[in-house]
């Protein structure tokens, strides 16, 4: 096998061109096999992200009006007294109400951040505002809020807020209104950063990245402005926690008819969105991104070995004199096969080691131009590394073949 090996390398180094050729074609296909791999990666993550928080043994109870143009102001599906009414649905451990807009939900919004209006004398602006525990913040101006700051009327602004309001003044010491109450300005934060739970750093927002700039104040002013502190007001929809044991569905079913019972009279239909479905959902995304990088694999595999068994032909044909002399000598058909087989597993095994240097390195460079930042892993260069080996196997098999077939006579004598 050895020997097999280094007569290879030796015959290699007389076509240099047409190995650069060949490195060529499998480096390219390698490189996308990579690329690809690390962006359907990232896309995952982003799946995975968009759905972390959610409870798998919770769903949402909301009503759909049967009319269109029914003013839903008029009607009431949600009383706190149901909430009470609600504990005795057999499965049912925890009822909670909401009176955030039902379409924070059903689009998978950000139901951690409250919209208000906000103005600095005659500058008026609308702006969005995060707890300091629920959310990351990158400081470029002042200081951020730490712990001392609980109850204190104190607000970092997004870099977005302090240029609508402030322009070209510094706005730290200053003091803001939100909704009706005064807030001192002690820092400013960058609105196009977002933080990379991956690489647990800040890095450029991207059009990925669906998040609003917001404003970040302490949580008891954060729960004081959005009103989650306050047990009053209309109930958009109520989320259901299941107890461990009971299927999740039919209890939030059970839930949504006890619901239609209380309120007869509404025309309407209570619905169910199961969490567990949509987590299932993503699941199946993924899946689906994963089969996508498989098509591209065998794509870009398939482009690759046509090309090596292109090279490998005219390597046969160049080399049909040297075949024969080596028949005529004794060379056994299996050894002459073995020795174009083992140059064209060669030639991919190189190839393949150099287009996974390459696809790391665009990938590591890609990330500074990406909506999201592509992630490498060592099983995607595994997987190509052995699919570029197989290639060259399977494509190699048949000129490898071809000259083992050779008739040295013929050939010798021609």
């Amino acid at each position: 096998m050895l020997t097999l090996l280094k007569n290879s390398i030796e015959n290699l180094k007389g076509h240099k061109l047409r190995l650069i050729v060949a490195f060529i074609w499998i480096i390219t296909g390698i490189t996308s096999v990579v690329f690809v791999s690390s962006v359907g990666n990232a896309m995952s993550q982003v799946f995975k992200q968009s759905f972390q928080t959610i409870d798998s043994k919770t769903a949402i109870v909301y009503f759909e009006s049967a009319d269109s143009n029914t003013n839903e102001s008029l009607l009431t599906p949600f009383l706190s007294s149901d909430l009470q009414e609600l504990q005795t649905v057999e499965g049912v451990e925890k009822i909670k109400s909401s009176n955030k807009p039902l379409t924070d939900v059903i689009s998978f919004g950000d139901e951690n951040l409250y919209n208000g209006n906000v103005s600095y004398f005659n500058q008026n602006t609308s702006a969005s505002f995060a707890s300091s525990l629920t959310h990351k913040y990158k400081v470029v101006k002042g200081r951020a809020l730490n712990a001392s700051d609980a109850g204190k009327k104190v607000v970092v602004i997004d870099t977005f807020t302090k240029e609508t309001l402030f322009e070209k003044s510094d706005p730290i010491g200053k003091g803001i209104t939100i909704g009706r109450l005064n807030f001192e300005v002690v820092g400013v934060c960058d609105a196009d950063s977002v933080y990379d739970p991956v690489d647990k750093k800040f890095r450029k927002k991207g059009s990925f990245d669906n998040v609003p700039p917001y404003s970040v104040v302490p949580n008891d002013m954060y729960n004081f402005l959005s009103g989650k502190n306050i047990k009053t007001g209309a109930i958009n929809y109520i989320s259901v926690t299941v107890k461990d044991g009971f299927d999740i569905p039919t209890v939030a079913k059970g839930v949504a008819n006890k619901m239609s019972e209380l309120h007869p009279k509404l025309e309407g239909e209570y619905k169910v969105r199961d969490q567990n479905t949509i987590q299932k959902s993503t699941e199946a995304m993924t899946k689906g991104i994963d089969k996508f990088v498989l098509v591209i694999t065998i794509v870009a595999m398939f482009v690759g070995g046509i090309g090596i068994m292109n090279i490998m032909y005219v390597s046969v044909m160049e080399r049909s004199k040297e075949i024969g002399i080596r028949r005529a000598l004794g060379a056994k058909p299996s050894t002459i096969m073995y020795q174009f087989l083992v140059e064209s597993v060669f030639i991919t095994s190189c190839g393949g080691v150099l287009g996974i240097i390459v696809g790391y390195a665009v990938t590591i460079y890609s990330k500074n131009i990406m909506p999201f930042r592509p992630i490498p892993s060592f099983n995607s260069f595994l997987y190509s590394f052995l699919a570029i080996v197989i290639t060259g196997i399977v494509f190699g098999l048949v000129p490898a073949h071809k000259a083992s077939k050779v008739d040295p006579i013929k050939i010798i004598y021609k």
